[in-house]
């Protein structure tokens, strides 16, 4: 789904505009659309607005809760999609395959379940836990790549690790558990600050801020602990410290009879997580080669799961995908009608649709910003280019601006991280730029900017000067939502809102909501549908049941948030 293309739709929330109606008024009126019912046993009429990964598995799970519905999935570009992309190219003696968005994905019971249900499990193709891409990840600090530990680190390793300097400040580790507790007006802090004041502001530098950049591609001095490093945040808050707060809560749990290790975990993931052993059943062989693996991907590329699930969706009889279809604007029904009213269309050809339940993929400008991310994607006939079996590097915001200039945000091994998906041997990479640091950017590198600029990189890095025998461009403009300091209560807020305006009839799902990966948003789908039966579809939710959750954490055994049966 190209967000760009869609109109802003949900305005902001907060509570200086809370008197402020959320979305604008129709310009057609009401009186020329079908009126919604307030009695019946399912909605009769449901959109989805958004044809990436979000709306595609909302469409797919709410077609099969309500079979007697009318789905209808209105996408504004000519493909639905969203992000994930995959893309095949003609080489000497084969073909290769190039991701442009996501590549792999972690286990997850809802996205196996999903592949079961798809018949995908055949084309499954895994990087097990005991191969180089899984036990290999690096760290390119300050001009040179560093392995990080996948296991308990020898000596050796350590040692290695600390003569670079990216290790400078570990030994705030130790007296973590000696720095005071955050005194309790502080209701949120950027990841950047917590690590920096719980262990030591090297850390946060070095090592913290790659993986942020390349989960995020985001600023740790701008995105919020409470919710990306939530477990720790907790663990302060209850115990004064994160690492004494997670040894004490099993040595707690030790003495009162429990022998597993235990977490700290959110009271609606637990209820997901039991919800999805109790429902969703997978075959025995499935669950374990997904526990013996590390990642998992297709050997169509990660597109050929959205593919196979778009078919799916318009071959249970009741959903039709719109393309070319933006929404214009949606209005919740006034009077005695509950619904909501959607305008879709471009220039002068609109046209509005009364829907009973609205699900929403699209985004809140108020909510979070978006980074911009350019991936290039490059093959060399020569298969030994590679030094450093692995997954791939990430780069630190401390790195040398000389040894950056480019503002790269990490680099993958695609020749490692994926398999099984081209017919030639040869050497595979994707050269990530951008995020935070083109943040205010009006514009980007061209395709041949981008190429010269991704050669630099890896010639500079990885003594790679040949020239590619194949390579693909492309440019994801405000690709990724960023979770900024505060994020917990905007979504407070604009839920809020939304209840008060829509009166449950429109939810909301997707990467801005749920998480920024494919599975997030997959499990995110998946629980709000679950929500809406049994006349849950009838209650005054948005579909943000874990933001309005206020429960007290609780400590269970790791275990119980995954998935038990076959085990």
């Amino acid at each position: 789904m190209r967000l760009k293309r869609h109109v802003s739709l949900l305005e902001s929330t907060l509570r200086h505009t809370v008197a402020r109606r959320l979305l604008p008024a129709l310009s057609s009126p009401c009186a020329r659309c079908r009126h919604s019912s307030t009695s019946a046993a399912y909605p009769e009429r449901i959109a989805v607005l958004g044809g990436g990964v979000a709306g595609l598995t909302s469409a797919y799970f709410v077609s099969r809760e309500f079979p007697n519905s009318k789905v209808t999935v209105y996408e504004a570009g000519k493909d639905a999609g969203g992000w994930v992309r995959s893309v095949k190219k003609e080489v000497p003696g084969g073909e290769i395959l190039f991701e442009l968005g996501p590549r792999t994905l972690r286990n997850a019971t809802v996205t196996a379940h999903l592949c079961q249900e798809l018949g995908l499990v055949d084309d499954i193709t895994y990087t097990k836990k005991s191969d180089a891409a899984a036990k290999n990840r690096y760290v390119y600090y300050p001009d040179q790549l560093n392995r990080l530990p996948a296991e308990a680190p020898s000596l050796a390793d350590l040692f290695t690790l600390w003569r670079t300097g990216i290790m400078a400040g570990a030994f705030g580790m130790v007296r973590e558990p000696l720095i005071h507790k955050r005194p309790d007006s502080l209701t949120d802090e950027t990841v950047g600050s917590f690590i920096a004041r719980r262990v030591d502001p090297r850390i946060a530098d070095n090592l913290v801020s790659a993986v942020f950049h390349g989960i995020y591609a985001g600023d740790i001095f701008q995105l919020s602990a409470k919710t990306l490093l939530s477990a720790a945040w907790q663990l302060e808050g209850r115990y004064g410290s994160a690492l004494a707060g997670y040894f004490t809560m099993n040595r707690q749990y030790r003495e009162n009879g429990g022998t597993a290790q235990v977490v700290l975990a959110h009271p609606y993931d637990v209820d997901a997580a039991q919800a999805m052993n109790d429902e969703l059943e997978i075959d025995a062989d499935l669950v374990q080669d997904m526990h013996a693996a590390s990642t998992f991907t297709f050997k169509g590329g990660l597109q050929q799961l959205i593919r196979t699930l778009q078919t799916a969706v318009e071959r249970t009889g009741n959903v039709d995908v719109k393309v070319n279809s933006p929404v214009q604007s949606t209005t919740a029904l006034t009077g005695d009608q509950r619904g909501v009213a959607v305008t879709t269309g471009q220039g002068d050809s609109t046209q509005t649709s009364n829907y009973d339940l609205v699900i929403s993929t699209l985004r809140n400008p108020s909510l979070t910003p978006f980074v911009t991310v350019q991936t290039i994607s490059l093959y060399y006939s020569d298969p030994t280019l590679i030094q450093h079996a692995g997954f791939g590097y990430l780069i630190p915001r401390s790195v040398p601006f000389e040894q950056n200039p480019e503002r790269a945000l990490g680099v993958i091994f695609d020749s490692y991280a994926t398999s099984g998906q081209d017919s030639v041997p040869g050497t595979k990479l994707t050269v990530m730029m951008g995020g935070h640091w083109w943040d205010g950017w009006d514009s980007y590198p061209s395709d041949e900017e981008a190429l010269m600029m991704a050669k630099n990189v890896l010639e500079r890095h990885l003594g790679i000067s040949e020239e590619p025998t194949a390579w693909h461009v492309n440019l994801s403009k405000d690709c990724i939502p960023q979770y900024t300091l505060g994020y917990e209560d905007r979504l407070q807020d604009f839920a809020r809102g939304i209840s008060r305006e829509f009166k449950g009839r429109l939810r909301v799902v997707g990467n801005q909501f749920n998480g920024v990966g494919v599975n997030d948003v997959i499990q995110g789908s998946w629980n709000l549908v679950r929500a809406l039966r049994n006349g849950g579809w009838r209650r005054e939710s948005v579909g943000l049941d874990r933001a309005m959750d206020t429960r007290e954490w609780r400590v269970v055994p790791a275990g119980t948030l995954g998935y038990r049966r076959g085990v």
